[in-house]
């Protein structure tokens, strides 16, 4: 820190000349240069000051700027993962499922043509045997009706996951920027502090 030069000659004169004693007014104003060369602050050392903490910020509103595009690609990561294994699930149930129902369509083909072969000289038992498979053609209907329910659950439940975290990222986006202006608020407050005290 470099302070305005301070005439210790010309105070040691005006200290004589008020009655001080030499050797206490040579004292006095070798003091005095001490405190001037050693505490005080110049324009130039605020300007420094100023620089280095302008410098600071911007260095701080880079990596701020970097952890948050770091952040925000690996949670669209994390969603793009999520999505796809959640779509994976919904293939695989929705294979599982039709290989299902083609069993139970082939099973049900089967009973009713047994059915139908035992019962060619029976009305009444073809009949029950046409019920049978008229309650689990239904049973099949509810089946199908429930996954498409499932399925559309799912749905529902990736587009809820998306929102959610596209509103924290929000929120942590509003953080880090609060916290920010907070930083150069603090930077400018004590800017100011040190030219008031000037």
């Amino acid at each position: 820190m470099q302070a305005a030069a301070f005439d210790t000659h010309d105070l040691v004169k005006r200290l004589t000349g008020a009655g001080m004693p030499e050797l206490q007014a040579e004292i006095l104003a070798g003091e005095y240069s001490v405190l001037i060369h050693e505490r005080l602050a110049t324009k130039r050392d605020l300007k420094e000051l100023e620089a280095s903490n302008k410098r600071d910020i911007e260095a701080l509103e880079v990596r701020l700027k970097h952890n948050l595009e770091t952040l925000e690609t690996r949670l669209n990561n994390k969603i793009r993962e999520l999505e796809t294994r959640l779509n994976n699930n919904i293939r695989e149930l929705e294979t599982r499922l039709n290989n299902k129902i083609r069993e139970l369509e082939t099973r049900l083909k089967n009973d009713l043509e047994k059915q139908e072969a035992a019962t060619k000289n029976n009305f009444k038992v073809h009949e029950a045997a046409i019920k049978k498979c008229e309650t689990s053609i239904k049973e099949l209907e509810v089946s199908v009706k429930e996954l498409q329910a499932s399925i559309k659950e799912q749905e529902f439940a990736i587009k809820a996951l998306e929102a959610s975290m596209k509103s924290n990222l929000e929120r942590l986006e509003n953080r880090m920027i609060i916290k920010l202006g907070g930083l150069f608020f603090l930077g400018i407050t004590v800017l100011a502090t040190l030219i008031t005290i000037l």
